[in-house]
């Protein structure tokens, strides 16, 4: 009788799962508007703490470095200072080397800018003379150019100056609007900075608290588990994305030194156009060296020549000796998958999608295998998985 009671138990728990799945599907299916649009302002609202978190993280290692350092060389009696002063170090270090960056960067990235606009009229003119002898005396072209032209202007020159000139003046028009977005996400980071002080502050009791949470929730098994997945999520993160910044800082560097050996204009500008757009992988070379080919071409035809050879081979340096002895194998994942998940969340979260697509991507197909592991385990079929690994041996 007990028996058959548990068996009428657990079919009736299946069912009621079962529907309450179904129900809670339809209503995210037709709900997604309205789902996606309160996401929104939640994270809309918390986005100081999302850019707090993210500033805690990339602080976290200095503020580590600091706090060993002080341990070993600071008197017993400072000993409980030594958590505040690892904090207000990172801290300052952080802030430091921020605004070296943009002391060295800004005066000479607004000379190069203020210099561009004033010789966008020019290179108006230059493009539209360039392009009239290109497609001089092809009637075809020119027609359809006519064409997209309301004006019905007489040549490709007035096309150019007619159409295009007035959208770089909306352009600029909209730099304002930007200003004032500026002006909010420095605000953002500016609490996101405090709510950092804090978070690193009780990293180790959040550490703690966190460990509590999981151990009242799960098996001891389980929770060992999820802490070694974390812990693993932790050093692709870190070490990823470091490994990023650092090959872009020296990428940019590098940009720049070849560009005035090269005697290239503009080379702060591209420089950090080149640097900054590094930091995506796999497509960020190619976002960075199109426009910054494009500001050269309005200079002169050589010079755009010339920087598409010097980086081209410069990314080749970059793809085959320096980011693999910076970043190693540290995500695990071949370029089929790189290329997917960058795919996959910068179609989903843009710009920050492209950025931590790939580790977080690494830490998915961890999870994955994992459990593709653990399934051969309970099916006696481990043997396949060796099999498997000898193979094709895993690189990280």
């Amino acid at each position: 009788m007990k028996e058959e009671f548990k068996k009428y138990l657990a079919m009736i728990l299946a069912v009621f799962c079962t529907a309450a799945l179904s129900i809670l599907f339809f209503f995210i299916l037709f709900r997604l508007e309205a789902l996606r649009s309160g996401t929104k302002k939640v994270l809309d609202i918390l986005t100081p703490f999302i850019y707090g978190a993210g500033i805690a993280y990339i602080l976290k290692p200095i503020c580590n470095t600091y706090e060993r350092f002080l341990e070993k060389h600071w008197h017993p009696k400072r000993q409980q200072f030594i958590g505040t002063a690892s904090v207000v170090g990172s801290v300052v270090t952080g802030l430091v080397i921020i605004y070296a960056v943009l002391a060295m960067l800004l005066p000479q990235l607004a000379v190069s800018i203020s210099r561009m606009a004033r010789s966008l009229p020019q290179m108006v003119d230059s493009i539209s003379s360039m392009v009239d002898r290109l497609f001089e005396g092809n009637e075809i072209i020119q027609n359809y150019i006519m064409q997209l032209s309301d004006a019905g202007t007489e040549s490709i020159s007035g096309w150019l100056k007619d159409s295009i000139l007035p959208y770089m003046n909306m352009i600029l028009t909209g730099l304002s609007d930007s200003m004032i977005n500026a002006a909010g996400i420095f605000m953002n980071l500016f609490i996101g900075l405090v709510v950092a002080i804090y978070l690193l502050s009780g990293r180790k009791k959040f550490k703690k608290q966190g460990k509590l949470i999981l151990y009242s929730l799960f098996k001891e098994r389980w929770a060992n588990k999820i802490v070694e997945e974390i812990r693993f999520a932790d050093r692709v993160f870190s070490g990823f994305i470091g490994g990023k910044l650092l090959d872009s800082a020296i990428i940019g560097v590098i940009c720049y030194a070849g560009m005035m050996i090269l005697g290239l204009p503009y080379a702060i500008l591209i420089s950090v156009i080149v640097g900054v757009t590094n930091i995506i992988p796999f497509f960020g070379p190619y976002i960075g060296a199109i426009p910054s080919a494009i500001i050269l071409l309005t200079v002169s035809p050589m010079s755009c020549l010339i920087f598409v050879v010097f980086i081209v081979i410069l990314q080749q340096v970059d793809g085959n000796i320096i980011g693999p002895k910076i970043l190693g194998s540290s995500t695990g994942l071949s370029g089929i998958w790189v290329l997917f998940s960058i795919l996959l969340f910068g179609g989903l979260f843009g710009f920050v999608g492209m950025l931590i697509g790939v580790p977080v991507f690494a830490v998915i197909y961890d999870l994955i295998r994992q459990l593709i592991v653990r399934g051969l385990e309970l099916r006696n079929k481990s043997k396949m998985f060796e099999e498997y690994e000898q193979e094709y041996p895993r690189k990280d």
